[in-house]
């Protein structure tokens, strides 16, 4: 069981973890506002602070990626991207309860959404909390590979 805390597996799955938020985080910070629209899609979120939302979490995704990828604050990034990993699972899976079709915005723009059907999009909300969840495992294993160093 020492393998799950080991090295070469912590930085491959930093790399991937970071990678993600680097490729996530690109088409947020280019354009605020159409990320604006789709965390205002969410319906969840007072209006005063879809646009903070919008301004603020890409930035965070950026610096979670760069600190994953290069190692820097890798154990806080994991922590911090496990947070936000577990808040888009929630929100998600909210919507889905309540039966709003919506997508994350994660890596579509919001004008891309637009032609989903509701169905495409309730089947894109299930997978997108799958591979959050996937995404959470990487950044459990991060964080705790390094709080817990293997013994020989």
């Amino acid at each position: 069981m020492n393998w799950i805390r080991s090295r070469p597996l912590t930085i491959l799955c930093s790399l991937a973890l970071g990678g993600f938020f680097l490729y996530a985080c690109y088409h947020k910070i280019i354009d605020p506002p159409d990320f604006a629209k789709s965390v205002n899609n969410y319906k969840i979120l007072a209006s005063r602070y879809v646009n903070s939302v919008a301004i603020y979490m890409p930035w965070l995704e950026l610096l979670s990626g760069v600190a994953l990828v290069t190692g820097i604050g890798r154990r806080g990034a994991a922590l911090l991207s496990g947070g936000l990993l577990v808040m888009f699972i929630a929100a998600i899976a909210f919507n889905l309860y309540r039966g709003h079709p919506t997508i994350c915005g994660c890596t579509l723009t919001y004008e891309e959404s637009l032609k989903f059907t509701d169905e495409e999009k309730f089947a894109q909300m299930r997978n997108v909390i799958y591979r959050d969840i996937g995404l959470s495992l990487l950044a459990a294993q991060v964080f705790f590979a390094r709080c817990c160093p293997a013994r020989d």
